[in-house]
């Protein structure tokens, strides 16, 4: 269970749909297009909830057997593109108990095992497997008739901020390309799904892979906006599992001031957190609320003080390690730039403690 009944900007963790609420319409309607489709590509604007809604929502009601024509055996493979998308398919396919028992039989660890015996042998494992995907688009279908999968078990790979993958285009076209008809054929295999999730304004990117466009148009998802009674269970709901309460004025007064824009689900979700961690009674009111200023101000407030927190030399760093994490589109989109710890380090006054 969660620490807290609201996650603040942070997406929802995959072990807090018991803090997920209002969705619930909308994990029907995504389970009933992927079980028709076998591909799934969930798309809407920044901050509309996308990654939570497939992590915590849709996840927990694979686990728990709501699409029944594919049991309740899952296995998910739950990745990022990030710099590199092969391995980074690899390390997730690992993640999961049964690949990682499978491939410790090819890379043994000793008996008297260590945390640093143990990050080896993932590392070597992590690698072969990168390879082995890498070999052609059938790669998936060739790596589960290897590994004989558990009877009645599915697998999901789930490509979350997919947009990333442009990005990638460009430094790496081949590879690129080649795992976008890696997804795409994993598909095609009855025991596997594919999912993914990305930012709405990409949508026309997706014409430069070829039998991409087709998959989306087969299996296309558009989040949509939660409701005004979805929203107040969203915010009502949560402090209820924690033994608190909202009160019906400070509801109202959220939903007026959220409007119909999605990307203030993360404001809602933050100010929320902000006045759970400050009250003293669990009951969150109005004129709590009003004490701080509003949705706005409390993410100000938050910024000022974390930036207060820095000295001189750590600003700079700050300032040098945001303009690093974020990059241009040609077509003048923000997105997130994955680069290495290494990397990291090699800014003017950086080291491992002030980086992390």
């Amino acid at each position: 269970m969660s620490q807290r009944p609201y996650p603040g900007l942070r997406a929802f963790w995959r072990d807090e749909i018991d803090i997920f609420f209002g969705r619930e319409r909308q994990i029907d309607e995504i389970l009933e297009k992927l079980q028709k489709s076998h591909f799934l590509a969930v798309l809407g604007p920044s901050g509309c909830g996308k990654s939570s809604l497939m992590r915590t929502g849709v996840l927990s009601a694979l686990d728990s057997g709501f699409m029944c024509r594919a049991g309740a055996n899952w296995l998910v493979a739950d990745m990022k593109p990030g710099s590199s998308p092969f391995l980074g398919l690899a390390r997730a396919l690992l993640d999961d108990d049964v690949f990682a028992e499978h491939y410790r039989h090819w890379f043994p660890v000793s008996e008297v095992a260590d945390e640093s015996k143990e990050d080896a042998w993932k590392q070597e494992a992590q690698y072969f497997l990168q390879a082995s995907l890498q070999r052609g688009p059938q790669s998936i279908h060739e790596l589960l008739n290897d590994l004989q999968l558990p009877e009645g078990s599915t697998l999901l790979l789930l490509v979350d901020q997919f947009e990333e993958i442009f990005r990638y285009q460009r430094h790496a076209s081949n590879e690129a390309t080649e795992f976008v008809s890696l997804i795409l054929a994993a598909s095609k295999h009855p025991a596997v799904y594919s999912a993914i999730t990305m930012r709405s304004e990409f949508l026309g990117n997706c014409v430069e892979f070829n039998g991409l466009p087709e998959s989306i148009n087969q299996g296309l998802y558009l989040t949509p906006s939660l409701d005004r009674d979805q929203l107040s269970q969203a915010i009502a709901f949560p402090a209820k599992v924690f033994g608190g309460d909202v009160t019906p004025e400070l509801v109202n007064r959220l939903l007026n001031d959220a409007g119909q824009s999605m990307d203030q689900l993360p404001l809602l979700q933050h100010a929320l957190m902000r006045l759970w961690d400050i009250d003293d009674n669990e009951q969150l009111t109005l004129a709590e609320y009003e004490a701080t200023g509003g949705l706005q101000s409390m993410l100000n407030d938050h910024l000022d003080e974390a930036w207060a927190e820095l000295d001189a030399e750590q600003e700079q760093l700050a300032e040098h390690l945001f303009r690093m994490l974020t990059e241009k589109t040609p077509e003048g989109h923000s997105i997130r730039r994955p680069i290495k710890f290494s990397e990291a380090l090699l800014l003017p006054g950086a080291n491992r403690e002030n980086i992390l």
